[in-house]
C-alpha cells in the first residue's frame, strides 16, 4: 500500500474519536455578550433590587463599611454595564461569580444599581 493511501486511511480511522479513540467534543461557544438597555438601567424599582442585592453580599467587601476591606473600592464611572455584569456574574481573580447564587434578573439589576447615580462606594 501506497504512503499516501496509508495515510488517508490513517486519518479516516483517527477520524471523531481523534488519537485518543475518546470522543472529541466541541468546547460550547461563549454566551453571547449581555446588553442591557438604558432603560433598565434607569428604573427606579430594578435599581432599588440591585441595592438589596448590593447590600446583601457586595457591600461586606466593596462597601464604605468595609473599605478598605478584602475587595477594591469600585469607580464606576470607568466601567460599561457589559463589565460590571461579566464581574458580577463570572467573578474575577478572588471574587466570586454570583450566578449560581442570584437570578439573571438579579445580576442585571446589580448592575443598575453600581451605575446608577445612587451608588456610593
Amino acid at each position: 500500500m501506497g504512503l499516501a493511501l496509508a495515510t488517508a486511511l490513517s486519518v479516516v480511522a483517527v477520524g471523531p474519536l481523534g488519537r485518543t479513540g475518546r470522543a472529541q467534543t466541541a468546547s460550547p461557544p461563549p454566551p453571547a455578550p449581555v446588553r442591557l438597555a438604558p432603560e433598565f438601567l434607569k428604573d427606579p424599582r430594578i435599581i432599588e433590587q440591585g441595592r438589596t442585592v448590593w447590600k446583601t453580599r457586595c457591600q461586606f467587601c466593596h462597601g464604605k463599611a468595609a473599605y478598605p476591606g478584602k475587595a477594591p473600592k469600585l469607580d464606576p464611572s470607568r466601567y460599561t454595564a457589559e463589565f460590571v455584569y461579566d464581574r458580577v456574574t463570572n467573578g474575577f481573580k478572588g471574587m466570586p461569580g454570583w450566578r449560581q447564587e442570584f437570578s439573571e434578573q438579579e445580576l442585571r439589576a446589580v448592575v443598575a444599581y453600581v451605575l446608577s447615580k445612587d451608588f456610593s462606594n
